[in-house]
C-alpha cells in the first residue's frame, strides 16, 4: 500500500509535471512563436528606421553637395567683380559656364538678385515656369544658407504638383563686406532621375517614389501604377512607416515639409516573404520542438537551476550595488568559475571606470579653456575656467548648475541661438563653430567661441561646449576695421568709407529721385600756419576743422578727412542747388571765424569749397571727386574763402593746363625757349638806360604761346624753376656777347618769381651762375613782384634780397602799385629800382587820379632815392607827360618793342652808335 501510495504519488508527481511541461512546452512554443513574429516586425520596423536614415542622408547629401557647389560660385572674385561693377553679361557667362560643370544634379533655378534689381541675372534650365513659385518677393525673404521646399502648379497629364528646392546665398565683397546681392539655386524633385538614382543605388531597390502628401512627384519602377489601383495602402504605409502588402514590403521615409506643413515622403518597394517564412517553420518544428522540451526539459531546467540561479544572483546582486553608486566595488566569488571571472572582470571594469571618470572630471576642472555640458537646454556642468569668465566664484558653480543656457549669452544672441537648437533637432545642418557675446553676471559682454559636440552624461545624450574668450581678438579686429576706414587724427571717415558712403548716397537718391552734392573743401594758407607755429598746432587747427564742419552739418550728411587739409562732405538731404550753395556758404562763414590754439595763439583761417552734383555733373564716384576737386582748385586760384560750382569749362582748362605741363617739360628738354629783350630808355639823356629780359615759346607744333598762358603753369608745376635759371644764364651770356662786340649796355632786367625765391638754393644758383658766365653783378637787375616780400612759405623774403644785394646785384620792384606794398615794406626791403604798372600809366593823360598816384610814386621814390621806370609808355603824350613829372626812364612799345637779340644789337648800336668808340671795353 505504500509502495502503492508511493506510485501513485509519483505517477501523480509524474502526470501533474508531465501536463505541466506539456503546457509549458506549448506556450513556451507560443511565445516563440510570437515572438519570432514580434522580432520579424521589430526587425522590418528597424529595417525602416535605417531606411529612412539612409534615404534622409542621401537627401542631404544630395543637397549638401548643391550647398558646396553655390557656395563656391558665390566666393568666385570674378563673379564678386561683375555685381559690383553692374556687368550682367559677364555674372551670366560666369553662371551659364558653372551650370555646365558636371556636379550630378542640374540646377533648373540658377538666379543672381541684386538690392536694386530682382532677376539680374537668370542662367536656370527648366521645363517649368519656376517665377511663378518662388517669386521675388520670397526669395528677398528667404533665409541665407538654408535649403526650403516650394511647390505650385501643375506638371501636366498628372496634375501633380511641382516641388522646388530653393537656398539663397550672399554674395559679399572680401574687401568691405558689403553684400553685393544673393546667389540663388533651385533643384525641382518632379521627374527627378539623378535623386532617385541615387536613392535607389543607396537603398538597393529600384522601385521607388517621391510623393508630396499623396501626390506622386517622381517615381520610378511599378509603385506608381500599384498605388493608382491601391490608393489606400498609401495611407497606410504612411501611418506606419512600413507596411506588408501582397508580399511585398513597402517602407516610407519622410525627408522633408513643404509649406503648408505637408510632408515630402519616399517610398520604396521590395520582397517581403519574411512572415510566411517564419509561420512555415513554427510549423514543421512544432512536433520535434515539443519533443525536445518533453525530454529534456526536466533535467536540463532543474541543472541550470541548481547551478546557475545563485551565481547568477549574486552577479546581479553586485551591478545593483554599482548602480546604487556604492564605494565598495568588492565582488565576492561562488562555486562557478566562469561567473566568478566575470564578476572580477566587472570588478576591475568598474574600477578603471571610475578612476577614467574621476581624472576626465578633474582635467575638464582644471582646464584653461571653458567648458560646459548641457543637456535639454540645461546646463548639466560648468568647469572653473568658464565660471571665471562669466564672473562667478567657484564656491557658486550651483548658482549656474540648471541654469537654461541661454541665460549664459547676451539677450541679442538668444534668436540666433534658439535657431541653432531647432536645426539640431530637426536634423538640419547647423554650425558647430561659432562666434557668440556670452553675459557676465554683472552685465558685461564677452565675445567667445565656441566648439559644440554630442557626447553622453551619466547615460544621456548631452552637448559638450568648449568655451574659448577671442575679446581680445575682436578688438583688434575692430581696430583693423577703423583703422582702414577712419582718419587716425580726426576719426572722420577716410577716403575709403568715403567713397562707399558716396556710392551708397548716389544710389538712395537715384531710387528716391533727389539729387546729392559733393562738397571738396581745402583750408587756405595752412602750409604757412603750419610751417610756422608747428605740427602740433597744425594738427589741433585740422581737429578743430573736422569738428566745425560737423557742428554745421546734419546728422545724415557725411564728412571725410581725404588727407592733409582736405575735408569732404556728402549733402544727401539737399532738394535744390540753391539749398547746396547755402550750405556751402554756412561752411564758410563758420571755418572763416578766429581760432584759438596753443598756447591763446589766435588764428584766422579760410577755406576754399568746389561742388559738384549728382545726377546733373555725373554718375561715378571717381568722375564726381575729380570734379569737385578741379571746382575747389578754381575758388582758391580766385583767391580762396570762395565757393565754385563745377562746370565743363574747367575741365577743358584743367586738360589744356595738363597738355602744357607735358609740352612746358619737353620744350626744357630740347630748349625751345628764347629770350627778347626790350629797352629802357633814359629820356633825359636820350640814351639807352638797360633791358629787361623777356622769355618766348615757340612750339613747332602749337606756334608762338603767351608767356600770360604758360608762366602760370610753370609757377604752379615748379618748372618755373629751372626755366628761371635758363633765363638768367641766358641773359648774362646775351649781356656778354654784347660786351664783347663792344656794345655799351648800362645794365639787364631779369624777372624772378616767387617760387624761384623761395628755394633755398637760389642764391647759390644765382652766385655760380654770375662765375660761370662772368657776368659783372653791378650790371644785373633781378625784377621781383610784390607778392614776394609777403610770402613765407619758404625762406626769409628779406634774408634772401639782402644775400642777392651782397652779391653786388640790383633789385628792381616789378608792377608796383597793384599789390599791397607800404612805405614800411618799401624801407624794409633793399629795392634799387620802382617799375610803376602799366595800369597807372595806360590813363595818364585824361585820368588826375593816376597822375596824382604817379607823382606820388615818383616823390616817395625820391625821398627814398630808388630810380623809377615807367612801364607800358605807348603814345608821345604819356612819354612828354611823365618827363614833366620827373619819370625819366622809360619802357614801352612807345620807345621799343620786345626784340629778338640780333634785332636788339642792331637796336643798341643804332642808338649808341656815336659813343661807342669810346666805351669799348668797358662795363
Amino acid at each position: 500500500m505504500t509502495r502503492k501510495a508511493d506510485f501513485r504519488f509519483n505517477r501523480f508527481v509524474l502526470g501533474l509535471f508531465a501536463v505541466a511541461l506539456l503546457t509549458t512546452s506549448a506556450a513556451l512554443f507560443a511565445i516563440s512563436y510570437i515572438g519570432s513574429l514580434s522580432i520579424a516586425d521589430q526587425e522590418l520596423k528597424r529595417f525602416a528606421r535605417k531606411e529612412a536614415t539612409l534615404s534622409r542622408l542621401v537627401f542631404d547629401q544630395t543637397f549638401s553637395r548643391l550647398d558646396t557647389y553655390l557656395r563656391a560660385l558665390s566666393e568666385n572674385a570674378a563673379l564678386r567683380r561683375a555685381i559690383w561693377s553692374g556687368n550682367d553679361r559677364l555674372a551670366l557667362q560666369i553662371l551659364s559656364d558653372a551650370a555646365r560643370e558636371p556636379i550630378g544634379a542640374q540646377l533648373e533655378l540658377l538666379t543672381i538678385d541684386r538690392a536694386d534689381k530682382p532677376d539680374w541675372v537668370n542662367a536656370g534650365a527648366s521645363l517649368y515656369d519656376l517665377d511663378q513659385i518662388l517669386t521675388p518677393t520670397l526669395r528677398e525673404r528667404m533665409p541665407t544658407g538654408q535649403w526650403h521646399l516650394f511647390s505650385g502648379g501643375e506638371t501636366g497629364a498628372t496634375g501633380a504638383p511641382i516641388l522646388l528646392a530653393a537656398i539663397t546665398v550672399p554674395v559679399i565683397d572680401d574687401l568691405d563686406g558689403r553684400v553685393l546681392g544673393h546667389l540663388i539655386g533651385g533643384y525641382v524633385f518632379n521627374d527627378s532621375k539623378y535623386l532617385l538614382s541615387g536613392l535607389s543605388q543607396a537603398l538597393d531597390t529600384d522601385s521607388l517614389a517621391l510623393f508630396l502628401e499623396d501626390r506622386i512627384i517622381s517615381a520610378s519602377g511599378p509603385l506608381r501604377d500599384r498605388f493608382r489601383d491601391a490608393p489606400d495602402v498609401l495611407k497606410q504605409v504612411q501611418a506606419k512607416d512600413h507596411l506588408l502588402a501582397d508580399d511585398r514590403l513597402l517602407i516610407s521615409s519622410r525627408l522633408g515639409e513643404a509649406p503648408a506643413g505637408r510632408a515630402l515622403h519616399l517610398v520604396s518597394d521590395r520582397p517581403g516573404e519574411t512572415i510566411d517564412n517564419i509561420q512555415s517553420t513554427y510549423q514543421t518544428l512544432f512536433t520535434p520542438f515539443l519533443l525536445y522540451v518533453l525530454a529534456g526539459s526536466v533535467l536540463g531546467a532543474y541543472a541550470l537551476h541548481r547551478f546557475t540561479s545563485p551565481a547568477l544572483e549574486r552577479l546581479v546582486k553586485y551591478a545593483d550595488r554599482i548602480r546604487q553608486g556604492t564605494s565598495d566595488l568588492t565582488y565576492r566569488p561562488g562555486k562557478i568559475r566562469e561567473f566568478n571571472a566575470l564578476g572580477l572582470a566587472l570588478q576591475e571594469t568598474f574600477r578603471d571606470l571610475k578612476e577614467t571618470d574621476a581624472q576626465f572630471r578633474a582635467l575638464i576642472d582644471e582646464s584653461l579653456q571653458g567648458v560646459c555640458i548641457h543637456s535639454n537646454q540645461r546646463v548639466l556642468y560648468i568647469n572653473d575656467a568658464l565660471l571665471h569668465l562669466l564672473g562667478y566664484d567657484r564656491e557658486e558653480r550651483h548658482k549656474v548648475i540648471g541654469l537654461s543656457v541661454l541665460d549664459l549669452f547676451a539677450p541679442e544672441e538668444h534668436e540666433r541661438l534658439k535657431s541653432y537648437g531647432r536645426a539640431r533637432e530637426s536634423g538640419a545642418s547647423a554650425p558647430e563653430v561659432y562666434e557668440a557675446r556670452a553675459l557676465s553676471r554683472h552685465g558685461e559682454r564677452v565675445w567667445v567661441e565656441l566648439h559644440l559636440r554630442q557626447t553622453r552624461w551619466n547615460g544621456a545624450n548631452a552637448f559638450h561646449v568648449t568655451v574659448s574668450d577671442i575679446s581680445e581678438r575682436k578688438r583688434q579686429e575692430e581696430l583693423i576695421v577703423r583703422q582702414a576706414n577712419f582718419d587716425g587724427l580726426t576719426g572722420l571717415p577716410n577716403r575709403t568709407l568715403f567713397r562707399d558712403r558716396l556710392i551708397q548716397a548716389m544710389s538712395r537718391a537715384q531710387w528716391d529721385g533727389n539729387i546729392v552734392a559733393l562738397l571738396f573743401l581745402d583750408l587756405d594758407r595752412f602750409k604757412n600756419i603750419n610751417d610756422s607755429l608747428g605740427h602740433s598746432i597744425g594738427d589741433q587747427l585740422i581737429q578743430e576743422t573736422a569738428a566745425r564742419i560737423g557742428a554745421v552739418l546734419d546728422d545724415h550728411d557725411t564728412v571725410a578727412r581725404l588727407g592733409g587739409d582736405e575735408f569732404a562732405v556728402i549733402l544727401s538731404n539737399v532738394r535744390s542747388v540753391m539749398d547746396v550753395e547755402m550750405a556751402a556758404a554756412r561752411l564758410l562763414e563758420h571755418l572763416a571765424r578766429p581760432l584759438v590754439v596753443g598756447d591763446g595763439v589766435e588764428v584766422f583761417t579760410t577755406a576754399s569749397i568746389g561742388i559738384t552734383v549728382f545726377p546733373s555733373d555725373g554718375r561715378d564716384d571717381e568722375l564726381l571727386l575729380r570734379q569737385a576737386d578741379t571746382a575747389m582748385y578754381h575758388a582758391k586760384a580766385e583767391g580762396g574763402n570762395k565757393l565754385r560750382f563745377f562746370s565743363a569749362h574747367m575741365n577743358e582748362q584743367v586738360a589744356r593746363a595738363l597738355e602744357m605741363e607735358g609740352a612746358l617739360r619737353k620744350a626744357l628738354e630740347k630748349r625751345q625757349f628764347t629770350l627778347n629783350f626790350q629797352p629802357v630808355i633814359d629820356i633825359a639823356h636820350n640814351r639807352v638806360a638797360g633791358c629787361e629780359a623777356l622769355l618766348r615759346w615757340s612750339d613747332p607744333e602749337r606756334g608762338v604761346i603767351s608767356p600770360a598762358e604758360f608762366i602760370p603753369i610753370a609757377e604752379t608745376t615748379g618748372l618755373i624753376v629751372p626755366l628761371g635759371a635758363f633765363v638768367l644764364e641766358a641773359a648774362c651770356l646775351f649781356y656778354q656777347r654784347c660786351r664783347a662786340l663792344g656794345l655799351d649796355l648800362p645794365g639787364i632786367s631779369v624777372n624772378v618769381s616767387p617760387r624761384q625765391c623761395r628755394d633755398e638754393n637760389f642764391v647759390e644758383l644765382v652766385r655760380d651762375t654770375l662765375e660761370r658766365t662772368g657776368m659783372p653783378p653791378e650790371r644785373l637787375h633781378l625784377e621781383i613782384t610784390e607778392s614776394v616780400m609777403f610770402d613765407e612759405t619758404g625762406s626769409n623774403p628779406v634774408d634772401t634780397l639782402n644775400a642777392i644785394r651782397r652779391l653786388g646785384i640790383g633789385l628792381s620792384l616789378d608792377d608796383f602799385g597793384t599789390g599791397f606794398s607800404s612805405l614800411s615794406n618799401l624801407k624794409r626791403f633793399p629795392i634799387d629800382i620802382l617799375k610803376i604798372d602799366r595800369s597807372f600809366i595806360r590813363d595818364l593823360e585824361t585820368d588826375s587820379d593816376d597822375r596824382a598816384l604817379v607823382e606820388a610814386i615818383l616823390a616817395m621814390a625820391t625821398s627814398l632815392g630808388i630810380t623809377v621806370i615807367a612801364e607800358g609808355v605807348e603814345t608821345e603824350g604819356q612819354c612828354t607827360l611823365l618827363g614833366r613829372l620827373g619819370c625819366t626812364r622809360i619802357q614801352g612799345f612807345y620807345l621799343g618793342r620786345p626784340m629778338p637779340d640780333e634785332q636788339f644789337r642792331e637796336y643798341l648800336q643804332a642808338h649808341d652808335g656815336p659813343h661807342r668808340t669810346q666805351r669799348t671795353g668797358t662795363a
